[in-house]
């Protein structure tokens, strides 16, 4: 079983209950399908500061945390990916120390 963090964006999380990201684990959707047969569990969720020029250390200092309390694989929520002015530099400076997965579950229909 992997232990999973998920770090979500600060400015989605004020209207957003995070269901997608929860639903997406235990349906093994989304990223989480890597995990059939083997299972997941979230230990970790957390969101990063808001936007700032601080953003890729404020991600940073969250994965490591989340890796000393047993993080095997940290996952950024897709409103990371879909808001996140700095989405790329935040996963170039995860994925050179951490098991990253660049998204949760995928984006919603806007009907």
């Amino acid at each position: 079983m992997k232990n999973i963090g998920i770090i979500n964006c600060y400015n989605v999380s004020k209207r957003c209950s995070s269901s997608g990201c929860f639903k997406a684990l235990y349906n093994e959707t989304g990223s989480f399908e890597r995990y059939k047969g083997e299972g997941a569990r979230i230990i970790s969720f957390v969101h990063c500061n808001g936007c700032g020029n601080q953003v890729v250390n404020q991600f940073l200092e969250r994965a490591e945390r989340m890796v000393q309390r047993g993080v095997d694989v940290i996952h950024l929520s897709t409103c990371v990916r879909s808001k996140c002015p700095w989405y790329d530099e935040v996963m170039k400076n995860l994925s050179e120390k951490y098991e990253i997965e660049g998204y949760s579950h995928a984006k919603k229909n806007s009907k």
